[in-house]
């Protein structure tokens, strides 16, 4: 008998609510959990694509602490180099 008919089973057998809800919520974290490793998946096979691949290597050493950092770093850097633009393409 498959797992899946064991299950039915047990559940067609189950007459107490607080276990089927017990159920029922295990069930939706177990697809929620799914989810979630398929996104990890995703973003992992993702790093290096792209201009990212440059950072990947040095990144990938870092802490949490030094990721925030380096990303409010690239930010503003984005920034003043976006002002420098602005900047030149602006008519005199």
């Amino acid at each position: 008998m498959s797992k899946l008919n064991e299950f039915r089973e047990m559940i067609d057998k189950a007459d107490d609510i607080k276990v089927l809800e017990s159920g029922q919520e295990l069930l939706r974290d177990m697809m929620t959990l799914s989810n979630l490793k398929s996104k990890i998946e995703e973003l992992e096979s993702n790093l290096t694509s792209g201009g990212k691949a440059i950072f990947y290597f040095f990144a990938e050493e870092l802490d949490e602490d030094e990721i925030v950092f380096a990303a409010e770093r690239i930010s503003g850097r984005i920034k003043r180099l976006s002002r420098n633009v602005e900047i030149k393409e602006e008519p005199e």
